[in-house]
């Protein structure tokens, strides 16, 4: 049963209100208040007045969202961000029974061009190396390679025990106990950075001078990250390890997961198409989230433009001749 019905802006005050009661910040409040303004605002220029929110109809919400995309201009982002803002307004509107259906629920969101992930470039990954080599930690070579050349998460890399790392002559590899939903898997290592594991094992600070403990080989539970304060346990050392050896090397905004992605980017360079392969390497348990870093970006689409253009000029050229 429908109760008396307040007009848009009493209504919408009411809203931010019991938002407010539910412990939102003032931030998010702010923000729905704003995209609720925007369609109130497009609702009274559209129809010559703002009318009751009842009244609203699911023609209306996807006119708005047309309006937007078009005579607006807005990023897709934004039009999907005040789509959803206007979907838990009327959400909540039907529950107190102050509209009788929501307008938004067959209204879909604007899809987004799948974007690739950042990753860093064959010259910036030699700088940030580079850079750790250069500073002579060997934990720290180490771990950067380790990161760059297997493509673990961050969690992963951090929950690493000394007895997960098995290197050989011309062989190794790191397992992976319990990764994401609980995957346990297998990751090769190549050459480069079985050299580093094996400098950093050979120096590891767990290792007892005066032989009074076992030798670390003896030891599978123990940490394999450890430091001047002992084991690293949680992913901020991780982070701020990256971050310092990215700063000597000049190179802005990059975390761990960055080289998770630059790994990702290159081995599909180096074996194009090879998704199911990577997914196994990284984790995952489907290829949907592989696909994305098959993505090409803008530079690699007009470069593949170009080529096109220059073909098909040579082409007609040949057939002239």
């Amino acid at each position: 049963m429908i109760t008396a019905r307040p007009d848009f802006v009493t209504l919408l005050d009411q809203w931010l209100k019991f938002l407010a009661a539910e412990g939102k910040s003032a931030s998010t409040i702010a923000g729905y208040g704003r995209d609720l303004r925007h369609f109130t605002r497009w609702l009274q220029t559209t129809y010559g007045q703002l009318p009751d929110p009842a009244a609203v109809i699911r023609r209306d919400v996807a006119d708005y969202q047309a309006w937007q995309q078009t005579t607006g201009k807005a990023a897709p982002a934004t039009i999907n961000r005040r789509l959803a803002a206007l979907s838990r307004f009327f959400k909540w509107a039907v529950s107190q029974g102050h509209v009788a259906q929501d307008p938004t629920v067959l209204v879909k969101a604007v899809r987004l061009a799948r974007r690739q992930p950042k990753a860093l470039g064959p010259a910036d990954l030699r700088r940030l190396l580079r850079a750790v080599h250069q500073g002579g930690d060997v934990r720290d070579i180490a771990l950067l390679e380790l990161l760059a050349g297997t493509g673990l998460r961050v969690t992963e890399a951090v929950q690493l025990r000394r007895g997960d790392v098995q290197l050989h002559a011309r062989s190794g590899q790191v397992t992976v106990r319990r990764g994401k939903h609980g995957v346990h898997r297998q990751v090769p290592l190549t050459a480069e950075v079985r050299g580093a594991l094996a400098a950093y094992l050979e120096r590891h600070p767990g290792q007892p001078p005066d032989g009074d403990r076992p030798p670390i080989g003896d030891r599978p539970d123990e940490p394999l990250w450890t430091g001047q304060r002992g084991p690293l346990h949680d992913r901020g050392a991780l982070f701020r390890i990256v971050k310092k050896y990215a700063l000597a090397a000049g190179i802005a905004d990059i975390s761990p997961h960055t080289l998770r992605r630059t790994f990702a980017t290159r081995y599909l360079q180096a074996h194009p198409g090879d998704v199911r392969n990577l997914a196994a390497i990284l984790g995952h348990a489907g290829l949907d989230t592989v696909l994305i870093y098959t993505e090409p970006t803008a530079a690699e689409l007009a470069r593949r433009m170009e080529e096109a253009e220059r073909t098909g000029v040579a082409g007609v050229a040949a057939r002239e001749d």
